[in-house]
């Protein structure tokens, strides 16, 4: 015990000599007013006594919370030390350059201090974000709040939802996952989502620390009254401590209300169309070196802030000679803050039929501006255009009229036959594969025929049985009769007389081409090898050597017996190109029989007479009559993809835009290499990935298709019959990759694609349910192409992908099945 308290002591003292340290820092330098900053004190001193800390004067801070704690260590050569540490939490109050000043602390009498601290703080922007009403209450470890901006706005005009969420740090720190948000489900708005807080921020509100969350939505409203929003939602899991269980908590905000006033009538434009913002515009041509007959195009940019998407296509005034067609729009939206902003261009083709100076008046969009509750009119500048005469050459090749789209045909296609879905079409294919399998099932018959029973097997017997009382001897003499036996059995067998007096080489070429394996012939003309070895040996093998020769002998004769094809059955079977190819030149003719020729004449002449007089008619300018023409003849014709085509162009000609896309979408299904189709497509929609994927994957149509399955098809059963005769390996890979890429045509064949719907005029809406009175959606543009997920009477639920989905009225598009 003595020697313990001795010990002690001289620790003691010997701490008492270590050096006392302290410092002060902060956890940032720079910070906005209203947020807080963490201030750190560590004092270092010998002995086993606690310092005593001075608070100093924190000019322009408010202390929140002061927290201490300590430790204790002991080495022998420091002796005892105990580490102090006091922290600050500090809300700055103002901005500006703000100073810090030293921090004293007395230790065994002596004091010591820190030095200044600095601090830049910025001003406050934070607190300013939430309406003093709604800050949380003190009581509130987490709190949801949600607010609008304006609380009365316009119909159009852009409201904006921001829900708060506040964490107090000691719940945020016991957190389980991340807090999961729940917006309202507002109805009666468009809606879309704007940038919050990327992370939460550490501020003090209601003088109490929070980590606050946010999260924003800009809303449209699509019709006046008082609209509810209800509650937003915040669901998160804690654990209060290491013995607790996690708990989930929901939090919800309260709800709020919006008053939509509607657009006032006084002062409303005759051409209003419903643009609520703040727009300008800019006109402009693509290119200023044109010639009549030359297509250019007219760009319209409308600038400035508000609902983009509820922008509709502007009407272009008639010019004097000039023909005009609607061209593709697009939009871009920036975010100015909060608000919404950005640009939306339309684009027109124009084609001026004469030389000459043609003027575009100005271009005006009425909208109604919220902020100032007044109608305004966004006008762009005149602009001229001047048109060099066209070369000769060009006049002369366009006497039937300009366009922007390719022109029409002047003949009838052949129709599609529908090989696919005719019974007779497979009960063709059958005849192959039953082939096949009767050969297959013939070979294992003859396989399983007992040996005594053929006439072969008793010829090989007695020549074995011949030739036994000689191998008994040993001598040399035996191995040369041997040699000349089998050669002269196999030139019975394969009907080659001269074929023993042929060398090795010739004899194993007859044999692999009689269908003999390889290795069965490459044995058999090891043991003739061995057999010329032995007869000219000096000393005589012995009939031990003898019978084993005999025997194995046998054992290959009997291999070749099975294997081989004779050149007399070879004879019979045909050349190539004989029964097989035969067979195969009839299932072709077959299947090119099941197609139907067009109609019968008393209904194909007329057709073609309407064929022909709508093409006249559409020369001539007359739409609306080339459009019954050609539809009488497709009455008669429904498969011809030219007059398909042709009721395209018509219906463009007419302003149909969205029923031209999708009768050139039916005409490239049938024949999907039609080039001019395709022109047509992407100059009225350009690369639309919906309707492209509406398109045939290959450059074949259904009946070509269906041939080439015929031809891949009969192709692999032929290989695998004739392998069965013949056993080369080139034949079983031809035969298994043909049958292989036929199952591949046979799925395309049979694979039924999606169902598309196309836009077909302006007035179609996108609606949020199957309903005329619920919310609308986007009024898309004629033309665009949806895929149909699902249809309920009159109505049909379409999407494309992740850009939109919604349902339209099955009168106001144009199904593509």
């Amino acid at each position: 015990m003595t020697r313990s308290l001795v010990i002690l002591l001289l620790s003691l003292q010997a701490g008492g000599q270590a050096d006392v340290q302290m410092n002060a820092a902060l956890n940032r330098r720079t910070a906005r007013v209203g947020e807080t900053v963490l201030l750190t004190v560590t004092l270092r001193a010998p002995g086993l006594y606690g310092p005593e800390i001075e608070d100093p004067d924190f000019a322009g801070f408010e202390v929140l919370s002061t927290a201490d704690r300590s430790s204790f260590r002991f080495s022998p050569s420091l002796g005892a030390v105990r580490e102090f540490i006091r922290e600050y939490t500090l809300r700055i109050d103002r901005a500006g350059e703000l100073t810090i000043p030293p921090i004293r602390a007395s230790v065994n009498g002596v004091y010591y201090e820190t030095d200044a601290l600095q601090l830049v703080a910025g001003s406050g922007e934070t607190a300013a974000e939430f309406p003093s009403g709604l800050l949380p209450r003190p009581e509130e470890e987490v709190a949801v709040r949600l607010w609008v901006e304006p609380e009365t706005a316009y119909v159009g005009q852009q409201v904006t939802m921001t829900v708060g969420a506040f964490f107090e740090p000691l719940v945020r720190g016991r957190l389980q996952r991340q807090p999961e948000y729940r917006p309202p489900e507002v109805q009666g708005f468009w809606t879309a989502d704007l940038p919050g807080s990327p992370r939460p921020e550490r501020g003090v509100y209601g003088r109490r620390e929070y980590f606050v969350q946010i999260y924003r939505r800009a809303l449209f409203p699509l019709s006046p009254g008082t609209v509810r929003i209800p509650p937003a939602a915040v669901i998160y899991e804690v654990r209060r401590g290491l013995v607790y269980a996690a708990e989930t908590f929901e939090v919800e905000s309260a709800p709020a209300t919006v008053v939509v006033r509607p657009l006032p009538l006084d002062g409303m434009p005759v051409d209003f169309a419903g643009a609520v913002g703040r727009y300008e515009t800019e006109v402009w041509f693509d290119r200023s070196d044109l010639r009549a007959g030359e297509a250019v195009n007219l760009v319209l940019e409308v600038r400035g802030t508000g609902n983009l998407s509820s922008i509709g296509r502007p009407e272009l005034p008639e010019i004097p000679g000039m023909r005009i067609y609607d061209g593709g729009e697009d939009a871009e939206v920036q975010l100015r803050g909060v608000e919404f902003a950005g640009h939306k261009r339309f684009s027109w083709v124009l084609i001026p039929e004469r030389p000459g100076r043609y003027v575009l008046p100005e271009l005006h969009l009425p909208y109604f501006d919220p902020l100032e509750a007044t109608y305004a009119t966004a006008r762009s500048e005149p602009m001229s255009l001047l048109v060099q005469p066209a070369p000769a050459a060009a006049v002369a090749a366009g006497a039937s009229g300009p366009s922007a789209i390719r022109f029409i045909r002047t003949r009838p296609a052949r129709q599609e036959s529908g090989l696919p879905r005719k019974a007779a079409f497979w009960l063709v294919q059958a005849v192959p594969l039953v082939a096949l399998l009767g050969v297959i099932a013939f070979g294992r018959y003859r396989g399983r025929v007992p040996l005594p029973t053929r006439r072969r097997p008793q010829r090989r017997q007695r020549l074995v049985r011949a030739l036994r009382p000689l191998a008994e001897s040993g001598d040399a003499a035996f191995f040369a009769q041997l040699r000349g036996s089998v050669l002269a059995w196999l030139g019975r067998r394969l009907h080659l007389a001269e074929l023993s007096g042929q060398g090795v080489v010739q004899v194993q070429h007859a044999l692999e081409d009689s269908g003999v394996p390889p290795r069965v012939a490459l044995e058999v003309i090891d043991v003739l090898e061995e057999c010329a070895r032995l007869r000219y040996q000096a000393d005589p093998p012995g009939p031990t050597v003898a019978r084993a020769m005999l025997t194995r002998v046998d054992r290959l004769l009997a291999l070749v017996d099975r294997e081989a094809v004779s050149e007399k059955r070879l004879r019979a079977a045909g050349e190539p190109g004989g029964s097989f190819y035969s067979l195969a030149i009839l299932l072709l003719a077959l299947s090119a029989g099941l197609a139907p020729a067009q109609e019968g004449v008393g209904a194909a002449e007329p057709a073609a007479r309407w064929f022909q007089e709508g093409v006249a008619a559409y020369g001539r300018g007359e739409y609306a009559q080339a459009r019954e023409l050609f539809e009488r003849a497709l009455a008669v014709w429904p498969q011809d993809p030219n007059l398909l085509y042709n009721l395209g162009n018509v219906h463009y000609e007419l302003g149909g835009r969205g029923t031209a896309v999708a009768f050139w979408v039916r005409a490239l299904r049938l024949r999907p290499r039609d080039g001019d189709a395709r022109f047509n497509l992407r100059l009225v929609v350009g690369d639309d990935p919906v309707v492209g994927s509406a398109l045939p994957p290959l450059p074949l149509s259904r009946d070509e298709i269906a041939l080439l399955f015929t031809l891949l098809w009969l192709g692999g059963c032929v290989a695998l019959i004739a392998r069965r005769r013949w056993r080369k390996g080139y034949l079983t890979f031809g035969g298994g990759a043909a049958l292989t890429l036929a199952v591949l045509c046979a799925v395309l064949m049979l694979y039924s694609p999606s169902r598309y719907a196309i836009i077909a005029g302006p007035d179609s809406v996108l609606r949020a349910g199957p309903v005329r009175g619920s919310e609308i959606l986007t009024s898309p543009p004629p033309g665009t192409g949806y895929r149909v997920q699902e249809q309920r009477g009159d109505w049909l639920r379409v999407s494309r992908g992740g850009e939109s989905e919604g349902w339209v009225e099955r009168a106001h598009v144009e199904l593509i099945e």
